[in-house]
């Protein structure tokens, strides 16, 4: 069975307090929204204490154009991800020409070719991995990506798969949008980059297995999350009907997947979810019917990160294999939700 050895991250080194990026949000859009003070209570309600940005705050408060933002995105946003895959390779004691097959995800930046490329030449991959860019996924993305690692370990028992994921949401803030949804994005999302390295039966090295995967379209779900593309950049797309949507597909989801796998619920020791802001993880607990405790590694990281869209799931995984999870041996779901509006879970064993 395909395992998971290692995950690393890398965030940037400009980590500002949520009081402090409230303040900016404040001088950003004074005199634009009416009634900007109560809109501005969602930085209050959000349950984090602190995020990194890819840039120091003051860049925000000055105009940016599209292209002056994916240039950052291009040098700044590959210089972090350098980082998160050098963390991986060292723990797992690899060079990156060791790696056979390269995934790479991300929703938040656009480069032809895209960023994988660029790792090969740049960190001495050989040049003849094989690569999977996949692009516009979303939060769901860094699940998905496990997903595709684990379908090519599967196919190459031989086979070190390196997953990798970069978000440099913050770029994507547009001082045009005035809804209240765009207030709550800039209230929730940040910049990192991760690494993970899943490898195939053959391949020496312990870790929690990928016992199966599962993904579901909800039909017609186009306006639940995602971006528009308009003339100044990339608008935020987010229902305020996402936490019911949760709460009323999940569990029969679960279900269906654990049925699938000769499981039911109490089945589940490990939770390993992507917590796309309070209230949504307030939604995942309540489907579930889980303690606040079976979700530690994933409000700790809402509380420390904020939203990284696909890497927060990976990051969330890396405090969880810290956490020793052998000592309780089992089976663990890692989530994931994103843009379709889609579902991705995985089912996993220690």
């Amino acid at each position: 069975m395909p395992r998971i050895l290692i995950a690393r991250h890398a965030v940037p080194p400009h980590v500002v307090s949520q009081q402090v990026i409230k303040e900016a949000a404040r001088v950003i859009f004074a005199g634009k929204i009416p009634n900007l003070e109560r809109h501005l209570a969602v930085f209050d309600r959000s349950r984090i204490e602190r995020r990194a940005l890819i840039r120091p705050l003051e860049w925000y408060l000055q105009p940016h154009s599209p292209a002056e933002r994916n240039a950052v995105f291009l040098t700044e946003g590959l210089a972090l991800l350098r980082q998160a895959v050098g963390k991986c390779l060292a723990a797992a004691e690899l060079s990156a020409a060791q790696i056979d097959h390269l995934i790479y995800v991300n929703t938040t930046g656009h480069a032809t070719p895209s960023l994988d490329a660029r790792l090969i030449n740049e960190l001495d991959f050989s040049p003849q991995t094989s690569r999977l860019p996949i692009w516009g996924l979303g939060c769901a993305a860094g699940a998905a990506g496990l997903s595709r690692a684990r379908d090519y370990c599967l196919a190459h028992p031989r086979a070190r798969v390196l997953l990798t994921a970069l978000e440099c949401c913050s770029l994507t803030l547009m001082p045009e949008d005035l809804s209240k949804k765009n207030l709550i994005g800039v209230s929730l999302f940040a910049d990192g980059a991760a690494a993970v390295l899943v490898v195939g039966d053959e391949v020496a090295g312990s870790g929690p297995e990928l016992v199966d995967s599962y993904s579901r379209l909800f039909p017609d779900s186009y306006q639940i999350m995602g971006w528009e593309f308009r003339d100044a950049g990339m608008e935020l797309v987010l229902s305020p009907r996402l936490p019911a949507l949760l709460k009323a597909e999940l569990p029969q989801l679960l279900e269906d997947f654990l049925q699938r796998c000769g499981l039911r619920r109490q089945d589940l020791r490990h939770y390993v979810t992507h917590p796309g802001g309070a209230r949504v993880l307030d939604a995942v607990q309540q489907a579930l019917g889980l303690s606040a405790e079976q979700l530690r590694f994933s409000s700790e990281f809402l509380r420390d990160y904020g939203n990284l869209s696909s890497v927060s799931v990976l990051v969330v995984l890396e405090k969880w294999l810290a956490s020793n999870p052998a000592e309780q041996p089992g089976f663990g779901l890692l989530a994931g939700f994103g843009p379709g509006f889609s579902a991705e879970l995985l089912l996993l064993q220690v």
